[in-house]
């Protein structure tokens, strides 16, 4: 992975854990990635809407929900975002999220990931269709 390449590669990042966004964001950073950040579900469809990435980066938010209920903010990002490929990242057990892919996610990543693992995975969802936008508009580090 070079940051030649990587270098005009946009990610929305949406995390509410400030420590473990920045930790995220710092990484892909180190690869050339331009990351903005949102701390919540409704700042991160609001980033969609005025700015412009090539991949997302998605918690899948510890609301309280089950069910069907746990679905709605993450959904909400991946409707706002199609169709670009979403990542949801995820501290809550694999089985709670089957059906993801039919539900339009690209991928899944249980907490604790590899970094490793996140930094092929998003290279390949960003590479995957030759996919190039313009970065995202205002501080690419903000939150």
């Amino acid at each position: 992975m070079g940051a030649a390449w990587t270098a005009r590669r946009a990610i929305l990042l949406i995390e509410d854990d400030p420590d473990i966004g920045e930790m995220i964001a710092e990484l892909l950073r180190s690869e050339g990635y331009a990351v903005t950040i949102a701390t919540s579900a409704r700042a991160g469809v609001a980033a969609l809407a005025t700015g412009r990435f090539d991949l997302v980066l998605t918690d899948a938010f510890a609301n309280g929900g089950t069910g069907e209920e746990r679905w709605s903010p993450i959904e909400e990002i991946c409707r706002a975002a199609a169709p670009m490929p979403t990542i949801i990242c995820t501290a809550h057990r694999s089985q709670e999220f089957a059906g993801y892919a039919e539900r339009g996610f690209a991928a899944l990543l249980e907490k604790p990931f590899d970094l490793d693992d996140l930094l092929h995975l998003t290279e390949r969802l960003i590479n995957r269709g030759d996919r190039r936008t313009a970065p995202p508009r205002g501080d690419h580090g903000g939150h």
